[in-house]
């Protein structure tokens, strides 16, 4: 037993000197951050694992904004880490994360938030590791998000002065750019589209996309429009302009969204998809229009075409307790 309380009291005393210094220097873990990757400020792709940060790409994206940042969670039983010397014991706590009662794994909804990957590494040698970035994480390497990249050409001073406008709808009316931009939407999805009831847009950026990705996956599309502009039975909630419409527009006064009720059933698996992630005030919108129609977080993922981090957008979303809803993005840019 005394291996593990000093282990214990080890790991209380660096946390207890850790909040301290964070309360003389609230912006510590962003300094940290900078740190740790200030020689990789000009990658396409980072990579993070092993980051006792919550929410790591929600916290710190906005601070590497040209870069993709993706979180590999890596989970592998008690067993495996003892044997490997990363647990003293097999009823050891070690990393203060919950774990399940059945395999001593790592608990995802213990996190608080989805991570971008999740890696099982309980096989011996390096097979496994190499398999998971051969599926996962090559894609971001392909020439095919390049090219889509190309196709969001850059508009200054639009719709305001200050504003350098990436016109990300553009890429439907260059050809190829739909069917491109469509079957990149289904090979990057994580998830099982057998598993998807719907997919589920806001107009207008999101329903150009959505429909022909519906199509292609063979699902229904749900349908959700300012207000007024469906048939009742509905069921709506306020939303606040996004960045883009804040800007072009003096009113800064929210609009009801609203779908069809009972058009989902209760606990579906849906997948939002929009064109562009960026304040996150739409999205929000969106899952909460969802939340009210029965579909809770775990049940939703997002595909957005472009996410422009510098905005904060999945911070946003995480603070007004979305955290655990899957986001993932084609494209990565730092101005709108």
């Amino acid at each position: 037993m005394q291996p593990s309380t000093t282990g214990q009291n080890r790991t209380a005393a660096l946390t207890a000197f850790f909040q301290e210094q964070l309360r003389q220097r609230p912006q510590l873990r962003e300094e940290h951050f900078l740190d740790a990757v200030k020689d990789a400020m000009d990658m396409d792709v980072l990579l993070i694992t092993g980051m006792r940060d919550e929410a790591p790409v929600a916290t710190f994206s906005h601070l590497v904004p040209n870069s993709r940042l993706l979180e590999v969670n890596i989970q592998a039983t008690k067993e495996t880490r003892r044997v490997r010397g990363g647990c003293q014991k097999s009823d050891d706590n070690d990393d203060g994360r919950e774990h399940n009662n059945k395999n001593g794994s790592w608990d995802i909804t213990a996190l608080g938030h989805s991570p971008s990957f999740l890696f099982r590494n309980d096989l011996a040698g390096n097979e496994a590791a190499k398999k998971f970035v051969e599926t996962h994480l090559l894609a971001f390497f392909h020439d095919n998000l390049q090219q889509l990249s190309s196709m969001v050409r850059s508009v200054p001073d639009f719709p305001c002065s200050g504003i350098d406008f990436r016109h990300v709808l553009d890429i439907s009316q260059l050809p190829g750019g739909l069917d491109l931009c469509t079957s990149l939407l289904q090979a990057h999805f994580t998830g099982d589209w057998a598993k998807v009831h719907s997919v589920v847009c806001c107009e207008v950026g999101g329903l150009v996309f959505a429909s022909a990705l519906a199509l292609r996956v063979g699902v229904s599309l749900v349908l959700i429009r300012e207000a007024g502009k469906l048939p009742p039975p509905t069921i709506s909630v306020i939303k606040s302009p996004s960045h883009i419409s804040a800007s072009a527009s003096a009113d800064p006064k929210g609009k009801r969204i609203e779908m069809g009720l009972n058009i989902l059933p209760r606990g579906a698996s849906v997948v939002v998809v929009d064109d562009v992630l960026a304040t996150g005030e739409t999205l929000c919108a969106v899952l909460q229009l969802l939340d009210e129609a029965g579909i809770s977080a775990e049940n939703v993922n997002v595909m957005v075409v472009t996410e422009f981090p510098v905005h904060r957008g999945r911070e946003l979303l995480r603070r007004r307790g979305f955290g655990r809803v899957k986001i993932q993005s084609l494209l990565v840019f730092d101005s709108a």
